[in-house]
């Protein structure tokens, strides 16, 4: 007979996300597509013209598609690689974007072809804005950070709950007290 212990299986009880959560991963992944598709094509069909900017074009995009991976699965690990793809994200806007604004007009590799190229003017600012938005929202869904807020709403909730319990048995206390002395008053 096999002495190891028969694994359970793990059920995730966990309601799924809507709202917010959804549309911020439908973002992530379209956007993510629209930076690595056209990357894609112009290192496939032009290898020799500014294969580097493409290629953080395309990192950049394969980049959004994890992080919407990793925001729509809430598991910690997932969550571990999406801090660090946004910590990608947001160097590469900040120094292609930096790098563009003080250069002179011809920049190194000609990095107007950037995604990221003047904070992302051409995608509407969205690749300088999207990692802002998106660890706004990985802070603010982590479980961990919800379970203790609730710890600490509900340590609250008990504290004030057993000091009006307190203070109501004194007031009980001190009514009883004073009808008793009453009565002791009237029948003397």
């Amino acid at each position: 007979m096999d002495e190891r212990s028969s694994v359970r299986p793990v059920q995730d009880t966990r309601r799924p996300a809507y709202g917010w959560g959804r549309i911020l991963v439908g973002v992530f992944a379209v956007f993510g597509a629209t930076v690595l598709i056209p990357a894609l094509t112009a290192l496939v069909r032009s290898p020799g013209e500014a294969p580097a900017i493409w290629a953080f074009n395309l990192l950049g995009g394969g980049l959004y598609v994890l992080l919407a991976v990793c925001v729509a699965h809430n598991g910690r690990r997932m969550r571990n690689i999406g801090w660090m793809c946004l910590g990608a994200l947001a160097t590469m806007a900040v120094l292609i974007g930096v790098l563009t604004m003080t250069s002179p007009s011809p920049t190194p590799a000609d990095l107007n072809a950037s995604v990221w190229a003047h904070w992302g003017r051409s995608r509407w600012y969205l690749p300088a804005i999207l990692p802002v938005v998106a660890a706004a929202w990985m802070w603010m869904s982590d479980p961990r950070r919800i379970v203790a807020n609730a710890e600490r709403i509900t340590e609250l909730s008990d504290s004030l709950s057993e000091s009006f319990t307190e203070k109501a048995r004194a007031v009980q206390e001190s009514r009883g007290l004073k009808s008793s002395r009453t009565n002791d008053a009237n029948g003397a």
